[in-house]
Parts: C-alpha cells; sequence; structure tokens
C-alpha cells in the first residue's frame, strides 16, 4: 500500500510517481548512495530528482506512522510552505510513503532539478568569497524572519548561482526544519552551528548576519562557537563511551 501526495502542478506526472516504488533501483541515475539514496530522472523532458529516505528502524515506523508526518511528508510539506513564502527551494513534486503491515515502510521526495554548486567552497578562504557569504547571510536573515528555522544548516545543504544581480541562495533537506511565529535571538543565531566546523568561515557567515540584523557581532559570534564547542563535545563523550 502506498500514501502519495502529488502537487497539483504536476498532475501530469501522476504515472511516474506512481511507478517509483516498483522502479527505483532499476531506472534513472543513481548519484548518492550513503544514508539515503538521490537518482536522478529524465520524464517528459524535465529532470526530477527522486530522494528515498533510509528505510526507518521499528520504533521510527511506528512513530512515522502513529504520531508525526515522515522524512518524506515533513519535507515536501515544508517546501511548499517555503514556496509560499517565497523561499527559495526546489519545487516539491510529490511524496510517497509505502507501508508493510500497516506501518510505514519507505518514503520518498520528488522535486524539479537544482544543478546549482553548494556553499562548502567557503570553508576554504572566506575572505575571497564576501559577496556569497553576503548572500548567504541575508537568505538566512530572510529565512529568520519569515519564521523558517533550517534543522541543518551545513553549508552542502545551500546551494548557489550567480547571475548579472548577484548571488542567490536556494536550500535544500529541510525535513528536520520547523517554523516559528517569532524565533528568539537565541534560536535564531544557536541553529547557525552547523554551518561548518572551520572556525574562521563560521565566524565570517555570523557577523555578517548578525550585522544584518543590528546586533552586537562578537556577541552573536560568541553564542554560535559556544554552541558548536558543546556539540563537539558531545561528540567526543560518545565515542569515548562506544
Amino acid at each position: 500500500m502506498a500514501h502519495i501526495i502529488i502537487n497539483p502542478t504536476f498532475h501530469l506526472l501522476s504515472d511516474f510517481i506512481q511507478s517509483l516504488p516498483m522502479v527505483f533501483d532499476s531506472e534513472g541515475e543513481l548519484v548518492y548512495d550513503e544514508r539515503n539514496q538521490i537518482r536522478l530522472f529524465m520524464v517528459d523532458g524535465k529532470k526530477l530528482v527522486v530522494k528515498r529516505f533510509k528505510r526507518p528502524m521499528f520504533h521510527q515506523r511506528l512513530d512515522y506512522t502513529l504520531i508525526r508526518p515522515s522524512k518524506a511528508k515533513r519535507a515536501y510539506l515544508f517546501g511548499m510552505k517555503l514556496v509560499e513564502l517565497g523561499i527559495s527551494t526546489p519545487t516539491p513534486i510529490a511524496c510517497i510513503e509505502t507501508y508493510s503491515k500497516g506501518l510505514l515502510y519507505q518514503g520518498y521526495l520528488i522535486t524539479e532539478f537544482c544543478g546549482d554548486p553548494d556553499t562548502r567552497i567557503l570553508r576554504e578562504e572566506p575572505e575571497e568569497h564576501d559577496d556569497l557569504i553576503d548572500a548567504l547571510a541575508q537568505f538566512l536573515v530572510d529565512c529568520h524572519e519569515k519564521g523558517f528555522i533550517h534543522g541543518d544548516t551545513n553549508l552542502s545543504n545551500f546551494l548557489y548561482r550567480k547571475d548579472d544581480s548577484g548571488y542567490h541562495i536556494t536550500t535544500i533537506d529541510i525535513n528536520r526544519s520547523h517554523f516559528s511565529s517569532n524565533p528568539s535571538k537565541k534560536e535564531c543565531l544557536e541553529s547557525l552551528f552547523r554551518l561548518t566546523h572551520v572556525r574562521p568561515t563560521l565566524k565570517h557567515i555570523v557577523s555578517r548576519y548578525a550585522a544584518l540584523r543590528g546586533w552586537e557581532e562578537e556577541e552573536a559570534i560568541a553564542v554560535v562557537i559556544r554552541k558548536l564547542e558543546r556539540f563537539e563535545q558531545r561528540k567526543k563523550m560518545l565515542k569515548l563511551h562506544r
């Protein structure tokens, strides 16, 4: 059994979408294969991205069936919300949830393709990319002011494109995010710590972000670095106890 939600704009892709659980492993181009799998498909001249989320463990299957939306459904619904808010993200096309014995078995997200590179270029020599840092900081400010808090602000989850008007940022991998009508200063700043472990780059981005919001830059940097240090310490402790 499958539960499918299709963006009405893409109703003509219904046959392809419904076939995906059967053809995912044998068709398309595999471009990512780690925790999740991502394949590219050409359908009626349109390039689509299909992400198959890692099959959840039993307790997660219970959670996603009985308590909260699956990662695929959240990613789809959040993407539709971002489009509504005017925040750039690949247009959501559909999500698929397959079930076995009454419990969620597998989730798929289908979006339009965006071939822009990600902002990990900023990890090295950030001072050479001031315009891109300004664009990323402005994008993050825009997200937060519209109530969107990205759940994984890794530089790999922000794509960029440059044209005559400057840089344009697009965000991906949004299923762990949340929305808040009035996010606090602390919540906004602490959400930035995952951008990168490279301190000079992180400080540079946070400094620009704080300046755009009219906040004291050194104070903002201190909040983010403190959050990052606590995160890194927890990871070290977990490794020691394995």
